[in-house]
């Protein structure tokens, strides 16, 4: 009998040490398996954050760039279209941009022969900036620590033009050139431009605008990109490398696709985010990641480059570690079963009947039936593995739910998500975070901040319906993943109904508790290992953004991506800025330059943001205008105004006439006449007080429209004034037909005017053409006494400028009209 136990204990002995093995093996795999998962995507997060990071500043370095040679380029037209050429100012330009963009080593205008200001016989070896014809090919570069100024070298290789000319006359458009060599102080650098050609309005070729970046300054920054001893390049348009961080000697080089990979065209145009490849230079797989570089008709490719053997360091660390346990933990089983073979097992498994005696509930049974210990031990082990059946059970629910909603976890719907690999049709998931909950929470105990969120868990159940899985990841924030909706207007109607019922009083002992929330939303067209996280981050990006405005929801674009912090932040928050009142008006006025008294002032926008100070109108505008915000802010601006100049009038002031702008957007809308009228009804104010200030971009689109808007409002009694005259297109045909009260001169007029005698004599035209058609002339700009003698002697009618006051707050306007109130009687 004694035998046939140890036997039995053999037997049991081996049994559990392969058991116990096989565990270990499978759980040293699974976890293995997860770390080589995490370690590849920790460096694909790398490689896509230092591209993405060295892309957008690469990109904002490029685009300014480019901006300041497109606002040198219109300049140097408009001075030839306004007749007031002048070549020392173009190069101190020229020198302002490459002052002002670093990257750029300098920036230079090529004109054809005699067309930049008809002079160049005049110009013959006068300066260091043109050529023994008098040609205008002025060169400003980087010289020591400061500019320099030199004419153009090379423009007259062949032909009498260079390469980068030539191009540059024969497209008509802008141009990138791919790097070239270029001899600069007798040393050879290479150089990359950005080519602008000047037209005219008739369509001729004058010349060139362009800026030149060295090579060695785009390879300097790309060598210090080496995510886990990777390295970057960029590509050109023509497949040559224009930098590479490993390889230098490849520059200016054709791309070389690796073997196998087809080629470049097809990699451009069918490439994937992330993806492995071999290489040319180098054994094994590498990580390859491809990024498109849009510069205007133009496109360049990012390129980063990472051994795949670099991204898995920490794996093979943990896969000699969990080797050398898993051969000692076989040493140390072998001998505790030698051990145990030693001694009478039935000692041991009476200390295993005790121990499980007093474990659980029987549900289920082990059929053994031996006779003999093994049959005790099977029930009283029947009864544990029932209650650890159900701890386990209890476990597992805990480990992927929420504890105070109810709610699956975080855990939850990663263990889902990867389920859910290699299935079809969309998915999409809602972020949603609770506006301000955490100040609403500090105002609560622990035990009411939990009922306000099983509350709010339950109605985004309820909102959901089956459409969808509602998840907390933790906090305020929860989730819902979408997988039986096939349309983004689904998923959209779905975060309107989850909004609305956020939205509805929570109450709480005797407590009415006000809520909104933001949701971002991410739509997949695919199932895959990283559909998760990317759904996440992704509705991540789309909720930062519909927080800037708060209780809306945002659909996620890869243009968020892309857009400036600034503006995504001044886009999102106009509405909120409306509402909290961080729009204010300033107020500058018109002096009659007859009488020096107050003839009437102009309304000026301004915004004060909690987070970038006073916002400039050049940056916000544009934004309004875009977003079509600029509708609901002109009328702000409009019922302000109208509101302020009654309080005037009830403060005695009641001879003020205020003008407003209005923008070519806001004059388009069908109604506009009927909702200037019902605003100045609506204040109470005579329409005789009020001045619309109109830009010549009215006029063009739909100008008989526009005409008979322009009558209509006339008609109500309204003040008329063409704002910024000269800098558009500034022609006289239309003067004769439209109802202006005011010419307004731009500030260009005045600039200047006191030395050059040409300014003075097309001011005075201005003047006399405005007075025959029945026109009052308001110069803007005047900031000297010099520029208002001037314009005196020339019969202008008001002025306005720094030189009287500038734009002010209500309250100092007042003061202002009773000083030059009582200074005119």
């Amino acid at each position: 009998m004694r035998n046939i136990r140890l036997s039995i204990a053999q037997k049991l002995i081996t049994a559990l040490g392969a058991l116990m093995l096989l565990s270990y093996s499978l759980m040293v795999t699974f976890y293995l398996n997860k770390l080589y998962d995490s370690s590849l995507q920790n460096g694909e997060l790398l490689a896509q954050k230092q591209s993405i990071s060295y892309i957008d500043e690469f990109t904002q370095s490029i685009n300014k760039s480019l901006a300041s040679l497109t606002t040198v380029k219109d300049a140097l037209l408009q001075m030839r279209t306004d007749s007031v050429q002048n070549r020392s100012y173009a190069v101190h330009m020229l020198e302002s941009v490459v002052r002002h963009n670093p990257d750029l080593i300098g920036a230079y205008t090529v004109w054809e022969p005699d067309a930049f200001d008809h002079k160049d016989a005049e110009h013959r070896s006068a300066g260091s900036y043109d050529d023994d014809t008098g040609r205008f090919i002025p060169y400003v570069l980087r010289h020591n620590d400061g500019l320099k100024t030199i004419a153009t070298v090379d423009y007259n290789k062949q032909d009498n033009d260079g390469d980068f000319y030539r191009i540059a006359k024969q497209s008509g458009k802008f141009t990138l050139l791919d790097p070239y060599p270029y001899e600069l102080d007798g040393k050879e650098i290479i150089v990359t431009s950005f080519i602008l050609p000047l037209i005219d309005d008739n369509g001729r070729f004058l010349g060139i605008v362009g800026g030149d970046i060295s090579l060695q300054t785009v390879q300097d920054k790309i060598r210090k990109i080496r995510p886990l001893n990777g390295h970057a390049s960029i590509i050109t348009s023509n497949n040559a490398y224009l930098a590479n961080g490993a390889y230098p000697d490849l520059v200016r080089k054709p791309y070389e696709m690796w073997p196998g990979g087809g080629s470049i065209s097809d990699y451009k145009q069918n490439f994937t985010t992330i993806q492995y490849t071999l290489d040319r230079y180098a054994p094994g797989q590498m990580l390859r990641m491809l990024i498109p570089i849009a510069i205007q008709d133009s496109t360049w490719h990012f390129e980063m480059v990472i051994p795949k053997s670099n991204m898995l360091t920490q794996f093979y660390s943990s896969l000699w570690s969990s080797i050398l346990i898993g051969v000692a933990m076989l040493l140390i089983m072998s001998l505790l079963a030698l051990l145990l073979l030693r001694k009478i097992v039935l000692e041991n498994i009476n200390k295993v009947i005790q121990a499980t005696s007093a474990v659980g509930h029987e549900k289920l049974r082990l059929d053994i039936r031996t006779n003999d210990e093994f049959e005790t031990m099977a029930h009283h082990f029947n009864r544990m593995v029932e209650f650890r059946a159900e701890a386990e059970h209890l476990i597992q629910h805990q480990a992927t739910h929420d504890l105070v909603t109810g709610l699956p976890n975080r855990y939850g719907y990663t263990r889902y998500m990867g389920t859910k690999a290699g299935s079809k049709g969309h998915v999409t998931l809602l972020y949603i975070d609770v506006d301000r909950f955490k100040i609403i929470n500090e105002t609560l105990d622990y035990t009411m901040g939990d009922l306000l969120l099983k509350q709010l868990g339950k109605r985004i159940v309820e909102a959901t319906g089956h459409a969808g899985q509602v998840y907390r990841f933790g906090g305020d924030e929860f989730m819902v993943l979408l997988d039986e909706i096939g349309h983004s207007e689904e998923a959209s109607a779905i975060a309107t109904r989850i909004l609305s019922v956020i939205a509805e009083p929570i109450k709480m002992r005797g407590r009415l508790m006000y809520l909104t929330a933001s949701i971002g939303i991410s739509t997949r067209q695919e199932w895959t290992r990283e559909t998760g996280d990317r759904l996440v981050k992704e509705a991540d990006i789309a909720l930062y953004v519909a927080k800037k405005r708060r209780n809306t929801y945002k659909l996620y674009l890869p243009m968020m991506n892309n857009v400036p912090t600034k503006e995504i932040v001044l886009e999102s928050s106009m509405f909120e800025a409306l509402e909290s009142n961080q729009f204010m008006l300033h107020y500058q006025p018109k002096l009659e330059i007859g009488t020096g008294r107050i003839h009437g002032v102009e309304a000026l926008l301004r915004w004060k943001h909690p987070e970038f100070g006073m916002v400039s109108p050049l940056e916000f505008i544009p934004i309004a205008e875009k977003t079509g915000f600029i509708i609901l802010l002109g009328e702000w601006v409009l019922k302000t105004a109208c509101r302020q100049v009654k309080v005037w009038e009830q403060m005695g002031m009641d001879s003020i006439l205020v003008s407003v702008n209005m923008s070519m957007i806001q004059f388009q809308q069908r109604d506009i006449v009927a909702s200037i009228q019902s605003i100045i009804a609506e204040a109470g104010v005579r329409p005789e007080q009020i001045e619309l200030e109109l830009t010549e971009s009215i006029f063009m689109e739909n100008p008989e429209q526009t005409l008979q808007i322009l009558h209509e409002l006339q008609s109500l009694g309204l003040k008329l004034s063409l704002d910024d005259f000269g800098t558009g297109y500034s022609s006289l045909s239309y003067l004769q037909n439209i109802p202006i009260h005011y010419l307004k001169l731009d500030k260009s007029f005045i600039r200047g005017i006191v030395t050059d005698i040409r300014k003075q004599k097309i001011f005075k035209s201005l003047v006399v053409i405005a007075h025959n058609l029945n026109m009052k002339v308001v110069t803007e700009g005047v900031e000297t006494t010099e520029e208002l003698q001037i314009i005196k002697e020339h019969k202008c009618d008001l002025m306005q400028g720094y030189l009287f006051s500038p734009p002010v707050a209500p309250d100092r306007f007042a003061e202002l009209f009773r000083t030059s109130k009582a200074s005119g009687e």
